[in-house]
């Protein structure tokens, strides 16, 4: 049976608000090994790596829903914002290095990822007002 509506929208705001809580726990390691000031890049790394995971799994249980035909455009784009955020995190904690933050390549995922966010807060707004 397809989703309501409102119970479309409920799980959204459920998956957005994870995908909120998994990015400050991304974040807090840096913050966490800066406050040490221990920069082990690799062990960093390695706990992003695991948020990552969470991510993707964020992004599989979005993509698992069933968008109702009202919101069809926002969901799939929503779906695609989602995507390329996941991506962005992906990639840019792969790339990861102190030569990646020097030429300017992690600040082009970093663009990339927070307009993938303002995209998603945009379009979850959007399916709220139909």
């Amino acid at each position: 049976m397809a989703l309501s509506r409102k119970d479309y929208l409920q799980k959204i705001i459920g998956l957005h608000e994870r995908l909120i809580i998994a990015s400050e726990e991304y974040e807090g390691i840096s913050e966490e090994f800066i406050s040490k000031q221990e920069l082990d890049i690799s062990a960093m790394k390695e706990q992003w790596l695991v948020k990552v995971e969470e991510f993707k799994q964020i992004l599989a249980d979005m993509n698992a829903l069933e968008v109702p035909n009202a919101f069809e455009t926002e969901g799939n784009e929503l779906k695609e914002a989602y995507t390329i955020f996941v991506n962005c995190v992906e990639e840019k904690t792969k790339k990861f290095s102190v030569e990646a933050m020097e030429n300017g390549e992690l600040d082009a995922l970093q663009s990339k990822e927070l307009h993938a966010a303002e995209d998603m807060e945009e379009l979850i707004e959007s399916m709220f007002e139909k």
